[in-house]
């Protein structure tokens, strides 16, 4: 666990801690919950950032083999590759 602490204006304050009141919560509580809100939102932006950015990649790979400046291998032919790979990486001549 972590603590957060912050200052505000007694303003600010008296009025949030009327709102957590209303919700029958301490301020405390009221500011954690909104702290993990903003968390989970910051969780799911950055969650469609990476979605966003895998389809990209996958668009962008699909266009390049359409054009004819990709190549298309297959699952076996790339297990064998990368076996070779491990291979002479093992016997250090990579």
């Amino acid at each position: 666990m972590s603590t957060i602490h912050f200052r505000i204006d007694e303003e600010t304050k008296r009025l949030a801690t009327q709102a957590a009141e209303r919700q029958k919560m301490s301020l405390t509580e009221l500011m954690r919950q909104r702290a993990e809100e903003l968390a989970e939102d910051e969780r799911e932006h950055q969650s469609n950032a990476h979605e966003y950015w895998l389809e990209q990649q996958i668009e962008d790979a699909f266009e390049r083999y359409e054009s004819g400046q990709g190549e298309y291998v297959s699952n076996e032919e790339m297990r064998a590759r990368m076996d070779k790979l491990k291979l002479l990486a093992i016997q250090g001549k990579l």
